[in-house]
């Protein structure tokens, strides 16, 4: 008897709790956050860099919310390059942002999403968007012509080609890019090589990048993915050497540059001070003065000596025995002697470049 009554306990409580459910059905909880992807590549290749666009309806109003803040997760084998996620109002009402990316060389996956609303640093409401499947694919397997560049364009916008040693050039190229990652740049065909510089404006990326090559190479030869065009682009530099030294080891004429000037001037006017000085007071140590800047004004102005040198002399980098040869004369040239230096005269040539040349092949 007891075992029935408590059975018929049971159905009665199972039955007021179906019937309880019925009167009142749960209620749907309220969405106050849509969030949605509205622009996303198709696919992404290794290394590149790409965007994904983000829209947002809040129907909540905007009394009860002071502040937002968006979160990610961490995504995998992607490298999240927007630090600072801001929110733009569109004219339909909703909230848009944009979020970069970079792949690795691996499949990825996106990250998780969260918008939260805050009051006073309280969450109030909060929506989370799951990830897409974008298409990863890797390009360029065992291409060795290939640069790394993904880009939607790149402009070669200059090359500058110098003698580096007796048997390497040094050619700097400047590139821009646009929607690319220059920072990747790797050229497999040449030895040394590395970025001098490298700026970025949004969209827009400018690149210097030098590459050492031996001397009979007449073209720097690379490719890199076109994104719009979805196909590999062969960029041909010719390489044109410039009768100037590398950079670093240019040196400056000392008798046409500014600092000559400078210092024309300056004992120019200090002349002039002492003859005004000599005239007001007729002081001997005035007279002195003026003396020495006369001697001292005079010699700045004397042109250096003039040197012939015969055709076939080498002209060197640096005074020392083992130093590069910067090239060798086809003619004969008159150039200005500046100074000696271990057996070596420094010499200014007519389109004022500098080099030194042994003294004994003047002899």
């Amino acid at each position: 008897m007891g075992t029935i009554l408590k059975l018929s306990l049971c159905i009665w409580v199972c039955f007021g709790v179906v019937f309880a459910q019925e009167i009142n059905p749960p209620q749907p909880i309220s969405k106050e956050i849509y969030l949605s992807y509205t622009q996303y590549p198709k696919r992404v290749f290794t290394g590149q860099k790409f965007k994904v666009h983000i829209q947002a309806l809040i129907v909540k109003s905007r009394s009860d919310f002071d502040d937002m803040l968006t979160t990610l997760s961490t995504p995998q084998n992607l490298e999240t390059l927007t630090s600072n996620i801001k929110w733009d109002e569109n004219p339909d009402g909703t909230i848009s942002t944009v979020i970069e990316f970079k792949a690795f060389d691996q499949e990825f996956k996106l990250p998780v999403v969260t918008l939260a609303l805050l009051n006073k640093g309280q969450v109030v409401s909060h929506a989370t968007l799951q990830p897409i499947d974008i298409k990863y694919e890797k390009i360029a397997i065992n291409q060795k012509l290939f640069s790394n560049i993904i880009a939607s364009n790149l402009k070669i916008n200059s090359v500058k080609t110098k003698q580096y040693s007796n048997t390497q050039l040094h050619s700097t190229i400047n590139i821009e890019g646009y929607n690319s990652n220059l920072e990747d740049i790797y050229l497999a065909s040449y030895g040394e090589q590395g970025t001098s510089s490298l700026t970025q404006d949004q969209k827009k990326q400018n690149l210097y990048y030098y590459v050492i090559t031996p001397l009979h190479v007449k073209q720097i030869n690379f490719t890199y993915y076109n994104t719009v065009e979805n196909e590999f682009v062969r960029i041909q530099l010719p390489i044109i050497l410039e009768e100037e030294l590398v950079s670093t080891q240019t040196e400056l004429n000392p008798y046409h540059n500014s600092m000559l000037l400078y210092k024309q001037i300056a004992v120019g006017v200090l002349l002039v001070v002492f003859l005004l000085i000599y005239i007001l007071k007729r002081g001997i140590i005035s007279l002195v003065i003026i003396t020495f800047l006369i001697v001292l004004l005079t010699y700045l102005f004397i042109p250096s000596e003039k040197v012939l040198l015969n055709s076939g002399i080498k002209v060197y980098i640096l005074p020392t025995t083992n130093s590069t040869v910067y090239k060798t004369l086809q003619t004969k040239q008159i150039v200005e002697k500046v100074v000696e230096k271990n057996g070596f005269i420094k010499v200014i040539f007519q389109n004022e470049n500098v080099g030194w040349v042994r003294k004994n092949d003047l002899e």
